[in-house]
C-alpha cells in the first residue's frame, strides 16, 4: 500500500507540467538577450530596448524559479499532494495545461509588440487630438496631457498685461517626442531665454501634437490658437509634414494615422491590449486588411519617403503634397498676419541630411523660396545641426541637448519679432 502522503498520479502530472513550464521560462532567460533580440529591432520606434530585454529576463528568471519551487513542493509537501485528490482538480489541471502554451506565447511575444496608448482620440476636424487630462507612456517617456489637450502647464484664457505669450505649433518634434520633462523641449527653453531681454514673464503654449501637419495646425489655430491671443507664433516644420498626409483617408490613403493606430479606443481594447498575443493578431489582421498604411508612422517608412522627397522631388504625388502643404502654410501665416501677430517658420532637418547638408537641402530651398515670396519669416536649422547627428534620438526627433541647441537658434529670431534685443 502506498503511503498516505505519497504523490498521487495527478500530483506527478502536476509536477511534470510545472517543471516543464519552469524549464521553458528559464530557457527564455538565455534565449531572450540583447545579442539575439536587438538585431531584430524594427527601427527607432521598436519596443526592443536593452532595458526592456533585461527586465523581461529578470521576470522570466523569477517566474521560472517560483514555478520550479512549486513543482518540488507538490511532490514533497503532503498538503499539496492531497490537494490533487480533491474533486474538480483534474478538469482545472487540464484547463491550465491547455492555457499554458498560449500564456508562454504571450510572454514570448512581449518584446516584439508596442503597447497601446490612451493619449489620443479621434477628432472629426483634426483627425486626432490628445485626450485632456490623459497620462501614459509615449516615446519611452511618461507624458501628461493638460486640460487643453496639450503638453505642459495650462495658461489662462486671458493673458496678463505684464506677460508675453508664445504659441508653438508643430508635430512630434515640437511636442518633444522622447523627451521626458516638458520644460526641456525647445518651446519652453525659448520662453525662458526671452524673459531677460523682454523684461517680463513669458507664457508658453506648446501646441505640438504627434503626427500633425500644416492642415491640422491651421485648423487648430483657427478655432483654438487665435483665441489665446499670442504675442508671437512659431511654426515648427519637419520634412515628413509634406509626405505623411498622403497615407490618410482624407488625402486618398487608407490609414488613420500612426497615433490612432497605436491607441486603445475602448475599455475592452485597453484590457485586451495588455496581451501581446492579442496585439500581434490584431496588427496582423490590420496589415492584411489595410496594407502598410496602418504602420505609416514608423520611422523606417517616414525616412524612406523623406529620402525620396529629397532625391526625386518632382514625383506627381510629392508635387500634390507640396501644393497642399504650402497652401496650408500660406493660410496659417495669413491668419496670423490678420491679427497682427508676428510669426516664424522654423524648418527642422532630418538626420539623414546632416552628412551632406548642401546636397540634401532641396526641400529647405523650396521652403525658403516660398517664404520669401509670401513675406514669411523663416529659420532653417539644417546649417545649425549639420554634422551633429548625436543631437538626434532617431531619424527626426531631437534629444534634450538637441532641443537646447534649437532653442538657442530660435530665441534671437523670436526676440527680434517682438522688438527686443536678443
Amino acid at each position: 500500500m502506498p503511503k498516505a502522503d505519497a504523490p498521487t498520479d495527478l500530483a506527478r502530472v502536476a509536477r511534470a507540467i510545472l517543471l516543464g513550464v519552469a524549464c521553458v521560462l528559464l530557457a527564455l532567460v538565455v534565449v531572450y538577450n540583447e545579442w539575439t533580440l536587438l538585431p531584430l529591432a524594427r527601427g527607432e520606434f521598436s519596443p526592443l530596448t536593452r532595458e526592456r530585454i533585461r527586465a523581461l529576463q529578470l521576470g522570466f528568471a523569477l517566474a521560472g524559479g517560483l514555478v520550479a519551487a512549486l513543482a518540488v513542493a507538490v511532490g514533497r509537501i503532503p498538503p499539496l499532494s492531497r490537494l490533487f485528490r480533491a474533486r474538480g482538480v483534474t478538469p482545472l489541471l487540464l484547463t491550465l495545461a491547455a492555457l499554458l502554451p498560449f500564456l508562454l506565447l504571450d510572454f514570448g511575444l512581449r518584446p516584439f509588440v508596442d503597447a497601446k496608448t490612451n493619449l489620443f482620440e479621434r477628432d472629426e476636424r483634426l483627425g486626432w487630438k490628445m485626450v485632456p487630462g490623459a497620462a501614459g507612456a509615449w516615446g519611452e517617456v511618461r507624458v501628461e496631457v493638460n486640460a487643453r489637450g496639450l503638453r505642459g502647464p495650462v495658461v489662462p484664457d486671458a493673458r496678463a498685461p505684464d506677460t508675453r505669450r508664445l504659441l508653438f505649433l508643430g508635430d512630434s518634434v515640437t511636442f518633444g517626442y522622447g523627451v521626458a520633462p516638458p520644460d526641456a523641449t525647445f518651446p519652453f527653453a525659448v520662453g525662458r531665454a526671452l524673459e531677460p531681454p523682454l523684461g517680463r514673464r513669458v507664457e508658453v503654449v506648446n501646441a505640438g501634437v504627434g503626427g500633425y501637419s500644416p492642415w491640422q495646425q491651421l485648423a487648430w489655430f483657427e478655432q483654438e490658437g487665435r483665441a489665446l491671443a499670442p504675442d508671437a507664433v512659431v511654426v515648427g516644420f519637419v520634412l515628413n509634414d509634406v509626405t505623411e498626409k498622403l497615407a490618410l483617408v482624407r488625402y486618398g490613403g487608407r490609414g488613420e494615422g500612426w497615433q490612432l493606430a497605436r491607441t486603445a479606443h475602448s475599455s475592452l481594447e485597453r484590457f485586451l491590449s495588455g496581451s501581446a498575443l492579442y496585439t500581434t493578431l490584431r496588427e496582423g489582421a490590420a496589415v492584411l486588411r489595410f496594407g502598410r498604411d496602418v504602420r505609416f508612422g514608423a520611422a523606417a517608412v517616414e525616412t524612406r519617403d523623406v529620402r525620396q522627397l529629397i532625391e526625386d522631388p518632382r514625383r506627381p504625388e510629392f508635387e500634390r503634397a507640396w501644393k497642399i502643404t504650402l497652401n496650408n502654410l500660406e493660410r496659417l501665416f495669413g491668419l496670423a498676419r490678420e491679427r497682427a501677430v508676428p510669426a516664424l517658420l522654423v524648418v527642422f532637418p532630418y538626420a539623414l541630411q546632416l552628412e551632406a547638408p548642401v546636397a540634401a537641402a532641396g526641400p529647405q530651398r523650396r521652403l525658403a523660396d516660398f517664404a520669401r515670396e509670401h513675406g514669411i519669416e523663416q529659420l532653417d536649422l539644417l546649417p545649425v545641426f549639420a554634422g551633429q547627428e548625436s543631437l538626434f534620438l532617431d531619424a527626426s526627433h531631437l534629444s534634450e541637448a538637441g532641443h537646447a541647441k534649437a532653442a538657442a537658434a530660435i530665441a534671437p529670431r523670436v526676440a527680434a519679432l517682438l522688438g527686443a534685443a536678443p
